[in-house]
């Protein structure tokens, strides 16, 4: 009885183990918990370019969803210019404007190309995160 197909069998298991485990590492580092709402987005922005969802996830609230601003595992984010000054501020919330480079979405939805994306910070529980965005403010 030979060994190798056994081996080769632990062997694939172990590369798609490794493989897996690689999609949920985040790639960019978190801002420190007193960062400002302007490199909390910028944080954001540079988890989009990596596809490291699982910073940009962390970065947002709950209402910070596919179809409400976030823009990670939806579309293929290939560049964005540096963003500036926001609107507001309006009691604990800002909002920015920044333009993206995209291949474009899956669904038809967002086509490639420049586009203008706005996104909403707030203030939560003293820290800054991604409540909302979209291509109107």
């Amino acid at each position: 009885m030979s060994l190798r197909p056994t081996l080769r069998a632990l062997s694939l298991v172990a590369a798609a183990t490794l493989l897996v485990g690689c999609e949920d590492t985040p790639s960019v580092p978190s801002p420190p918990a007193d960062a400002s709402h302007a490199v909390v987005l910028e944080t954001y922005l540079r988890a989009l370019l990596a596809e490291d969802c699982v910073t940009a996830h962390a970065l947002g609230t709950d209402t910070f969803t596919v179809g409400n601003g976030e823009l990670c595992d939806a579309v293929v984010v290939s560049a964005f210019e540096p963003i500036g000054e926001p609107a507001g501020p309006r009691d604990g919330e800002v909002t920015y404007s920044t333009v993206l480079t995209t291949s474009g979405s899956g669904d038809g939805s967002i086509r490639p190309g420049r586009l203008t994306w706005f996104y909403s910070l707030a203030e939560r529980d003293g820290e800054w995160r991604l409540v909302g965005g979209g291509s109107g403010p």
